[in-house]
């Protein structure tokens, strides 16, 4: 033991216990258990996104904060908008939309990582990492467009504007607010 002592304060520790409490605090503070328990909790959900969702914790920490935020300034532009009351029924729907998009995110990453594609011309393909990612990039686009109309009723204008040029720039390929361009194209 003195040997060890004796090494250990070659490197600036006291001794055994100061070099223990050092380096593995975690394990000496009162609520370790906590801190333990509440580290297995986010790792598994780590291992969760990235094994079974094809995202990083942070990418999908992100998107379910995107859903909570479109989904209040949603209640409160209907509060300002039509003078709605708050309903519980809008939380229930919030649940179930994560669940929806999380569900399905699954299993296009499960086809495309676990089916064999076929090989055409020497490359690879994969179509459903193709849907996956397009239909990733559709809901945050959607969930952008929403929240920014959302902010928008809500006396943003900053917000209008950016809605505006994301919507006469897409309106080229997608109808987003109800008209397309190709359609009124036509019309005139």
């Amino acid at each position: 033991m003195n040997r060890i002592n004796y090494t250990l304060k070659g490197f600036g520790y006291d001794n055994l216990q100061d070099f223990l409490s050092t380096n593995f605090k975690i394990f000496y503070i009162p609520n370790c258990q906590i801190a333990i328990t509440v580290t297995g909790i986010l790792g598994t959900i780590r291992t969760f996104s990235e094994s079974f969702l094809g995202m990083d914790i942070l990418i999908l920490c992100v998107f379910v904060f995107l859903i909570i935020a479109e989904t209040q300034t949603g209640i409160r532009a209907s509060v300002v908008k039509n003078n709605q009351k708050v309903r519980s029924r809008k939380i229930g729907r919030m649940l179930l939309k994560i669940f929806v998009y999380i569900f399905t995110l699954f299993m296009l990453y499960s086809f495309a990582t676990r089916m064999k594609n076929p090989t055409i011309l020497n490359f690879e393909v994969n179509p459903f990492e193709w849907l996956y990612y397009v239909y990733f990039t559709g809901i945050i686009f959607q969930l952008v467009i929403s929240y920014l109309e959302n902010l928008g009723t809500l006396g943003y204008s900053e917000a209008k504007g950016i809605l505006g040029i994301i919507l006469r720039k897409s309106n080229k390929w997608f109808e987003f607010d109800g008209t397309k361009d190709a359609d009124n194209e036509k019309q005139s």
